[in-house]
């Protein structure tokens, strides 16, 4: 695994010994942010379901202005830290923040903060029944700002509502098993 572009292009990161993530493939991150493109750059980026921070590394490799990482798990956050290291980066840089929380008291934090993302990245593990809960929980707390994207990654397998709450899904590209999904607010 590695950065594919920016100021860390080409950096290494760790991938889980061990542990049951299962980290973005490179060709569906290239492709992501080949649709982002400039809405990186300056933009608030939340990774939801971090794992080994490999999308929201390449959002700061990319010239997001803060990246928030919300990963359940401790070890993968120690991951996370571990590559933001590799980048040159710690977690006491203000450009990242990193948060241990299962995905729904993230959310509620993140609210209670009134905190507010242009990008949101939501990959959690294909099996787990997170996908409605969340999605319409995101769209309850208006985390994601009102001209945001939120991007949900998940199995072909696993066909999503074209609504969550004021959310509609407005693009999907699929790349063999794993599916991309767009929502805005509309």
């Amino acid at each position: 695994m590695r950065v594919i572009a920016g100021k860390f292009k080409g950096r290494r990161l760790t991938t889980p010994k061990n542990l049951t993530v299962r980290p973005t493939t490179d060709r569906v991150k290239e492709s992501v942010f080949s649709i982002l493109q400039e809405k990186v750059i300056n933009a608030r980026f939340l990774d939801l379901c971090s794992g080994t921070g490999n999308i929201g590394i390449e959002a700061l490799s990319r010239g997001a202005k803060q990246v928030t990482f919300l990963e359940r798990n401790l070890k993968c956050l120690r991951l996370i830290e571990q590559n933001l290291q590799a980048c040159g980066l710690d977690a006491s840089n203000p450009q990242v923040q990193l948060i241990q929380a299962d995905v729904v008291k993230g959310i509620n934090t993140l609210h209670k903060r009134s905190e507010a993302f242009e990008l949101v990245y939501f990959d959690p593990p294909y099996d787990a029944e997170l996908y409605n809960k969340c999605l319409s929980h995101i769209s309850d707390t208006c985390i994601l700002e009102s001209i945001g994207i939120l991007l949900v990654e998940h199995s072909k397998h696993n066909v999503l509502p074209l609504n969550f709450g004021l959310l509609t899904c407005d693009r999907q590209k699929q790349y063999g098993d794993i599916c991309l999904s767009f929502y805005r607010y509309l």
